[in-house]
């Protein structure tokens, strides 16, 4: 195998790579990369055994063939390299090492047999998606920040992708907290929903932050796949049942605040820097239309902000995690966020008409 690459063009894609390969491995090869030169292109690939990323480029191959090298040692070493360089990989035929060459530079690195290297296999994908990239992002962005981290519940630590009439939704939730987005899909066919293992999540949301075209996902009950053009991304999916998020829904919160959305997430984020940190308590105080915001630290300090604020309803004091708040405000961005309290213990519902797409869901805290 021989070919040569500009220097950028492969370090943009070993960087795609870098987490998905695990640094430690128990097993050898998944700390390689796969590189398979075959007449007009490479084809590079990284695996887990969850999560398959492959990325095809455009290289001048003098001999095909193929081959596994250190995927950590190889970025380190391009990246090192001159910005305009052209950097050839040649393997000794001898040896069985490759030779990465450029300028006066060479290095020599082992190899582990290519037919070792384990592919996922992504066949029988039976439902098709072709989704625009605002959409996509949209759909996996306004919900990531809800994903579970309790390893005894993996149904909750990833997101629920599914359909619903001429519609298709994400939903994650970690417990305390869940969001969903829901995008309009005239011609959508109804599929069984799936959950995207949450690895998975974060590295399609990095792919997908720099891609403009639409975004194909195929997808069975045990795998599914994401091309970003020349970039394809196999996964494995959990193997759970996602529970039923709309019975947690409230339907009767009638006590209604609405407030500009930039101002009162700086109100919470100052009034919150002396809670403690463990839960970042804040209580809402609201009568008529006024808010107060307040925190108590364990060391007896307080902070309070008086907010003027649009409400319908009676007199409530409710407390929350104030990072579970400012993480929807962070989504929602601009323009004005409106509250549904309930008077009882129900979750608090947030929406804003600047993201008409997307509903948020934070549990209250025991005061």
């Amino acid at each position: 195998m021989e070919f040569s690459i500009k220097k950028k063009t492969l370090l943009d894609c070993l960087a795609h790579f870098q987490s998905v390969v695990e640094r430690r491995n128990t097993i050898p090869i998944l700390s390689n990369i796969k590189i398979s030169a075959l007449e007009g292109g490479l084809t590079l690939t990284a695996t887990d055994l969850v999560m398959e990323l492959s990325e095809k480029l455009v290289a001048s191959v003098k001999k095909v063939g193929g081959v596994t090298i250190s995927s950590q040692l190889f970025f380190e070493i391009i990246r090192k390299a001159p910005d305009n360089a052209d950097v050839t990989l040649k393997v000794d035929e001898k040896t069985g090492s490759v030779f990465v060459l450029f300028g006066e530079s060479k290095f020599s690195l082992p190899t582990l047999p290519v037919d070792d290297f384990p592919i996922m296999d992504a066949q029988k994908l039976e439902v098709s998606l072709e989704i625009e990239s605002k959409d996509f992002k949209n759909l996996i962005n306004n919900c990531k920040f809800c994903m579970g981290l309790d390893e005894s519940r993996q149904y909750l630590n990833g997101i629920y992708l599914h359909s619903s009439e001429n519609a298709i939704s994400t939903v994650a939730t970690d417990g305390h907290r869940l969001a969903k987005c829901t995008i309009n899909e005239n011609e959508i066919k109804s599929f069984e929903g799936i959950i995207i293992p949450k690895k998975t999540v974060l590295e399609v949301s990095k792919i997908a932050e720099d891609i403009e075209e639409k975004i194909l996902l195929s997808f069975s009950k045990t795998r599914i796949r994401f091309v970003f053009g020349n970039l394809v991304i196999v996964s494995k999916l959990v193997n759970a049942s996602f529970p039923d998020y709309e019975s947690v829904i409230p339907k009767d919160n009638n006590q209604i605040m609405i407030v500009d959305c930039k101002s009162f997430s700086q109100t919470i984020d100052r009034v919150s820097t002396i809670s403690d940190e463990k839960f970042r308590t804040v209580k809402f105080s609201i009568k008529g239309n006024n808010c107060i915001v307040s925190s108590f630290g364990n060391d007896k300090s307080i902070g309070t902000e008086n907010v003027n604020v649009d409400f319908e309803g009676s007199e409530i004091s409710i407390n929350f995690n104030a990072k579970y708040i400012l993480d929807v405000l962070n989504i929602i961005k601009n323009g004005k966020v409106k509250f549904h309290f309930s008077q009882k213990t129900a979750p608090t519902i947030l929406e804003s008409d600047s993201l008409n797409n997307s509903l948020f869901l934070i549990m209250q805290m025991r005061a």
